[in-house]
């Protein structure tokens, strides 16, 4: 009864790994390529938006003194496009608002050097713009049919920092899915430009959309007339 069956084998043991084997497996699948801060700012950036930053600083200026820029007479097509009721935008010069896209530009060229942040930030900034360039040049075109120089030379640098910047994307990127990025900044460009033309129709301020023909039509034939108002007010 109490005799062991000597021919009887114990089970062996399942293997095992080693567990140095085990922390090394561990380590390697936690490992992942860590991207490096660039050493300066992003030149390519930087010296694009900073020429857009001269550009537009310059148009606003000229709107801001009452004085035409060079090569823009009065009654040109360049002149035309800049009195357009897309010249402005809630009563500032719309180049203003450019200046203010290149300069957030090149404050992310030179500051920013987080990789993901630099990147993701620039991009988005860059497509926004560049949307908006686009949907000027359309209205320039199409609906004003008219060119300004200015406005084809800002769009051109516009366009070269989003390339640029699309150029540069970190293959790298940890945890990073590109496809749902790039489809959330679209939405968010096509929602500023949507926006931006709901004011320019007259949307939600009347006084920004289209000139209502009878006024314009008595408002020429007055001036031609030199007819003076008179009026007394209580």
């Amino acid at each position: 009864m109490g005799k062991k069956n000597k021919g009887q084998k114990k089970p062996s043991p399942p293997e095992e790994t080693p567990v140095k084997e085990q922390s090394a497996d561990r380590k390697t699948r936690k490992k992942q390529p860590a991207l490096q801060k660039p050493e300066g700012p992003n030149m390519p950036l930087t010296g694009l938006a900073v020429t857009g930053m001269l550009l537009t600083a310059y148009l606003a200026l000229t709107v801001w003194l009452g004085h035409p820029p060079l090569y823009c007479k009065e009654g040109s097509s360049c002149d035309i496009v800049q009195r357009s009721r897309w010249g402005t935008f809630l009563t500032l010069p719309t180049a203003f608002w450019g200046f203010l896209t290149y300069t957030t530009l090149a404050y992310i060229g030179l500051r920013v050097r987080n990789p993901m942040s630099h990147w993701k930030s620039a991009w988005t900034v860059s497509m926004a713009g560049f949307g908006y360039s686009i949907y000027l040049i359309a209205i320039s075109l199409f609906v004003i049919k008219a060119t300004c120089v200015y406005c084809i030379v800002s769009f051109l640098i516009m366009a070269g920092i989003f390339g640029v910047v699309t150029f540069q994307r970190p293959k790298d990127l940890p945890k990073f899915n590109f496809t749902a990025f790039a489809r959330q900044t679209v939405i968010i460009t096509a929602v500023i430009i949507g926006g931006m033309h709901l004011h320019y129709s007259g949307i939600f301020d009347p006084a920004a959309g289209p000139e209502d023909p009878y006024l314009k039509g008595l408002a020429e034939h007055l001036t031609q007339d030199k007819a003076i108002l008179y009026g007394a007010y209580w």
